[in-house]
């Protein structure tokens, strides 16, 4: 199958640039279009090469002894129900080996804590593999997660990456040399506003909708009254987002009175390949994820 046409891409959802940024960069990696999330796929010829000279510029690694496995949007799962997980935009496995990348176009997306959060969860759910993080990002300042035994973290701007995105890329199939034009454009773009860029492109006549904050407190409310589940769709969400979406959810409703109905609603992940059932949204059948909001007896918290 083709990847998409990246100014389709663009029109049909209303991605921010971090988010664009990695699709697009997906769908080259993987030869192919964009994966459900967690998902497990053989890197493409040309996407081996890019990762194995980002593996390479971070790490001063040459050469693989086998072929990893690649995965967009890494699912890091809670502890327990009042942690909220994580998920790194990429991870590549071997058997021995965790490698995870972060991507970041924005500056202010960066959160002090996240990075240290993937290393802690990563340990617990994958251990006695070596754990090493990229931070892919424009550049700036921060305060690198400290080093620990068995870890390993690089920080790589995109800049650096340029030249190594035009040597793999820029001589592939039509459809290649299209998204990676359009891939070096949105990066050339940073620092500049997005929704700009993004009109100029597809043009923008909708309103800007409600909260995606509001639209699941709705919901909740919703099921809290009738005791019908729910999906939160939100397809321009990653699977950090959609984390940090339940914590929230979770954190507002702990807060209502003991007596409120809403304390009966649990918000959680459900995952298509490990929930069982189908997606009650067109988001969830996209990427294989979604926020779901249920009813129990019991109090959910």
């Amino acid at each position: 199958m083709m990847m998409e046409d990246p100014l389709h891409l663009l029109g049909r959802l209303r991605l921010g640039r971090e988010e664009y940024c990695q699709r697009l960069l997906t769908m080259l990696i993987v030869g192919g279009p964009y994966p459900p999330w967690n998902s497990r796929s053989r890197p493409s010829p040309r996407g081996a090469w890019f990762l194995r000279s980002l593996d390479e510029l971070s790490f001063g690694q040459s050469g693989w002894r086998t072929q990893p496995l690649f995965v967009d949007e890494f699912e890091l799962r809670p502890r327990h129900d009042d942690e909220q997980g994580g998920a790194p935009d990429y991870a590549v496995l071997w058997a021995d080996r965790l490698w995870m990348i972060e991507l970041k176009t924005e500056t202010s997306s960066h959160r002090r804590d996240q990075l240290t959060a993937y290393y802690a969860l990563a340990d617990h759910h994958h251990p006695g593999l070596g754990v090493d993080l990229t931070y892919l990002t424009p550049p700036f300042t921060f305060t690198p997660p400290a080093g620990q035994d068995c870890i390993r973290f690089a920080h790589v701007t995109w800049t650096q990456i340029f030249p190594l995105l035009r040597a793999v890329w820029g001589k592939g199939t039509d459809r290649e040399q299209q998204v990676l034009t359009t891939l070096l454009q949105a990066l050339e773009s940073i620092g500049s506003n997005w929704s700009n860029w993004r009109a100029q492109r597809v043009g923008t006549t909708r309103d800007e909708p409600p909260t995606i904050e509001d639209m699941a407190m709705a919901l909740a409310e919703a099921t809290a009254r009738d005791g019908q589940q729910r999906a939160v769709d939100y397809p321009t969400a990653d699977l950090d987002l959609l984390q940090r979406l339940r914590m929230a959810l979770r954190q507002t409703i702990c807060t209502k009175p003991e007596q409120s109905p809403l304390r009966h609603v649990k918000a959680w992940l459900w995952n298509a390949a490990t929930s069982g059932g189908t997606a009650l949204s067109s988001s969830g059948r996209d990427v294989g994820f979604e926020l779901r909001l249920s009813w129990y007896r019991k109090p959910a918290c």
